[in-house]
């Protein structure tokens, strides 16, 4: 954008000759307000999922925390016959085996949870005793925590990504533009003395390579 924001400077300068009309001054003027905000707007929303990132792992640790610990309850109630063994099959666990899942993953966690909500309320329907420490609230707190978690980053991912396709086509449109304007100066100044001619160039911050007796040619620039 600094380029754009040259040549706007440049054809507002009173002392030389407007490349632009006015209504292609103000369309100019225009477009660069909108690709500064869109601009702002895409770092706004990446810096707040940055902060969400960092909020997201902490919760994420919570729920396996409190996932883990109550099925190691279970199993230890299990032995203890506090509970009996074939109820573990009502959070989908093993009775035999009592291996603890995989829970290293936000999938497994979320479905383990789940299972864990479903079959405590399940037994206790069945008239037994409530698991405590931790008790099936607590574990159903850090849980939906996680779970909203999980939807408000895929608001945030999908968000990112608007904003960025929105800002790849401003800046398709910011290089027609660049082109079209720069095109505009060779055409007026390909015919005038060489100082003349670095003069303008420079002044648009144009990079050009001019062979003697061949046209300028404008192929090269710079953000």
């Amino acid at each position: 954008m600094d380029i754009l924001r040259t040549i706007v400077q440049e054809e507002q300068n009173e002392t030389l000759d407007k490349i632009l009309s006015g209504t292609e001054l103000h369309e100019l003027q225009l477009f660069m307000t909108s690709f500064e905000r869109a601009r702002s707007a895409l770092d706004q929303v990446l810096d707040d999922r940055n902060k969400a990132k960092n909020l997201h792992a902490d919760l994420f640790k919570n729920a396996r925390l409190y996932v883990s610990h109550f099925i190691q309850v279970l199993f230890l109630t299990a032995i203890r016959n506090e509970i009996k063994a074939e109820n573990l099959s009502l959070y989908g666990l093993n009775e035999k085996d009592r291996v603890l899942p995989d829970l290293s993953t936000e999938e497994a966690v979320l479905n383990w949870g789940e299972n864990l909500i479903r079959g405590e309320s399940e037994r206790t329907n069945r008239g037994g005793i409530p698991m405590y420490n931790p008790a099936i609230a607590k574990v159903k707190v850090h849980y939906e925590l996680f779970k909203e978690s999980i939807q408000s980053m895929a608001v945030y991912e999908k968000n990112v990504l608007r904003l960025h396709n929105n800002m790849e086509e401003l800046r398709k449109k910011a290089d027609e533009s660049i082109w079209r304007i720069w095109t505009k100066v060779e055409e007026r100044y390909c015919r005038t003395s060489p100082d003349e001619q670095a003069l303008r160039f420079k002044a648009y911050k144009m990079q050009i390579y001019h062979r003697e007796k061949e046209p300028l040619s404008v192929f090269d620039y710079i953000y």
